[in-house]
């Protein structure tokens, strides 16, 4: 009675900090080595090298920090890893950081490419799947735009089509009463028109991210459901480069970072809690001479997936990190965010049956992006939600506890900074960009 008193008090709240959190006051982070896992994008994967690059150039300058080498990029072989170096700048005020972009992008090309006929046909699945498990009102709590936008292709390809063909229907029925088998002749020429006007409007629909919108709505029942062996196949090889470098730090201690932090922002947040509690499940108990691991998730959409009845495997992955004190989670979250699921909290939200006082992850922190950026180009950003999820990506306007660059290339632990985070000034507006 006790403890479901307790969680029922602090499940409202966006910043939260587990019960049974280790506060070990970590040593400043001179190296570290990140493991960036993007979204949904069939581009991000190749593209956010360059995008880190033009960001961390704009944090330089609208905070006055030194400037940082940054090296070329190299692509491995094998076409699944984008890698580049930040060195720590001059003055010692950062760390010195190896990033990597572990892609799928491929995957995510290859489920926007499929054909219209089947794109629907899998999504009447999904969406008869969700009705089923009331998904919707479980996922509803986490932020109503999100729910929203899942909602919208299934409207627009079936609820829509089919009020206008009762409509019409009715209509002729009224106007010109005649036999059953010609009014249902009309129902199916207007079932017709309206599915060649959905193949008309493909490209406009395009402009609206519908075919995106509906791709990812698919794909959280697939995984949900396992029927995703290509994703799981590349969670598989994203864990082995994790534990790969892990092996070799092991062999050559001088060249292990202090930190390595494994990043997953919107659907890649769900990728990075796999890849992180399978790296876990393999390492075993014995952390000697491990770097320490933090686990970094950014508008994450986990309850899409997690709260589906035949998601045992990710809720599983889910439950080795929240009792595990062997890593560090922190999920940052925005309500204005509309691709975000705000104030989930998986120690109450999942039902794992331990006491939540057991659980030493995940802190949750807010991106504080309403503070983070002028209100000019906040009120431009609101209404474009795409852009406004990239902003986790991006570098602040104004100084924040939540800062992108300063999480990855400072001096901080994940855990120091969730716990007490430094914010950097901005340079005056004479002087800054």
């Amino acid at each position: 009675m006790l403890s479901s008193s307790i969680d029922h008090m602090v499940r409202g709240y966006l910043s939260f900090t587990p019960f049974k959190l280790r506060d070990l006051h970590p040593a400043p982070v001179a190296r570290r080595h990140v493991f960036f896992i993007h979204g949904f994008d069939a581009r991000s994967g190749i593209r956010f090298p360059a995008f880190f690059k033009r960001e961390l150039h704009r944090h330089a300058t609208r905070f006055g920090a030194m400037p940082r080498a940054v090296s070329e990029i190299r692509t491995d072989p094998d076409g699944l890893t984008r890698s580049w170096t930040v060195d720590a700048p001059a003055d010692g005020d950062g760390a010195a950081v190896r990033c990597e972009t572990l892609i799928w992008s491929d995957i995510v090309h290859a489920d926007l490419a499929r054909p219209v006929s089947r794109k629907l046909a899998l999504l009447a699945r999904s969406v008869a799947a969700g009705l089923a498990q009331g998904l919707v009102f479980k996922t509803s709590r986490f932020g109503w735009p999100y729910t929203v936008l899942t909602a919208f292709p299934f409207f627009v390809a079936f609820v829509a089509p089919a009020l206008l063909i009762a409509l019409g229907t009715a209509i002729y029925a009224a106007v010109s009463p005649s036999a059953l088998t010609e009014t249902v002749g009309v129902a199916l020429l207007l079932a017709a028109a309206a599915l060649a006007l959905l193949y008309g409007a493909k490209k406009a629909l395009g402009r609206l991210f519908f075919w995106h919108i509906l791709s990812i709505r698919i794909f959280f029942w697939q995984h949900a459901t396992g029927r995703r062996p290509d994703y799981a196949d590349r969670v598989a090889a994203f864990r082995d480069r994790v534990l790969a470098e892990l092996a070799h730090w092991r062999a050559n201690p001088a060249d292990a970072p202090d930190e390595v932090m494994i990043v997953g922002h919107s659907l890649g947040a769900a990728m990075a809690v796999e890849v992180a509690a399978q790296v876990l499940a393999r390492l075993g108990t014995d952390d000697r001479g491990h770097p320490r691991l933090s686990l970094v998730t950014l508008g994450s959409g986990l309850p899409f997936v997690a709260l589906q009845h035949e998601a045992r495997a990710l809720r599983d992955d889910i439950a080795t990190l929240v009792f595990s004190d062997r890593i560090v989670w922190c999920d940052y979250q925005a309500p204005q965010d509309w691709l975000n699921c705000y104030g989930f909290n998986p120690i109450f939200d999942l039902g794992f049956g331990r006491p939540a006082f057991l659980a030493c992850n995940p802190l949750i922190r807010s991106a504080g992006v309403k503070d983070r950026i002028p209100e000019d180009d906040y009120k431009r950003l609101r209404l474009k939600p795409f852009h406004m999820h990239f902003q986790f990506l991006k570098a602040n306007f104004r100084p924040g506890e939540y800062d992108f660059f300063e999480m990855i290339l400072g001096r901080q632990s994940l855990l120091d900074r969730a716990l007490r985070p430094v914010c950097r000034r901005a340079v005056p507006p004479a002087q800054g960009a």
